[in-house]
């Protein structure tokens, strides 16, 4: 019996290729939200959604490196503001587009809460999104 296992480098690059595939299923779908309550494990949706932006934005997947070559997976995307000023506090990244409005559904891969981010009519924020894979 093996003592001890880990994913390799290179095994972390596959992890992180097979996300930004861009296939069904691939959590790309940004979003964002006003809920101030820390992200927890069992997270399944942002905590409050907002009435500026009622669509997920579908960013632009890459692989970049924090530890070794393509340990991170990162998706940047672009939300506008079209209804109302808004304090955002929390992002998230989900598999599917989501539907209704506000959007939900989907499964949501992770989420992140922050400071307070000010946005009126117009105004937009450009996210970054990295899951980085670490073999500890």
């Amino acid at each position: 019996m093996t003592d001890v296992i880990k994913v390799t480098d290179a095994g972390m690059s596959i992890i992180t290729n097979r996300l930004r595939q861009g296939s069904d299923g691939t959590p790309h779908f940004v979003h964002w939200g006003v809920g101030a309550t820390a992200a927890e494990n069992d997270d399944t949706a942002l905590q409050t959604l907002t009435n500026c932006n009622e669509d997920r934005t579908a960013g632009t997947m890459t692989q970049q490196q924090t530890n070794v070559s393509n340990d991170t997976f990162q998706v940047v995307g672009l939300l506008t503001c079209i209804t109302a000023t808004k304090a955002i506090t929390e992002a998230g990244l989900f598999d599917a587009a989501g539907s209704s409005t506000p959007k939900t559904g989907g499964n949501m891969f992770l989420r992140g809460t922050f400071s307070a981010i000010n946005v009126n009519v117009a105004d937009s924020i450009e996210f970054t999104i990295k899951a980085a894979f670490d073999q500890a």
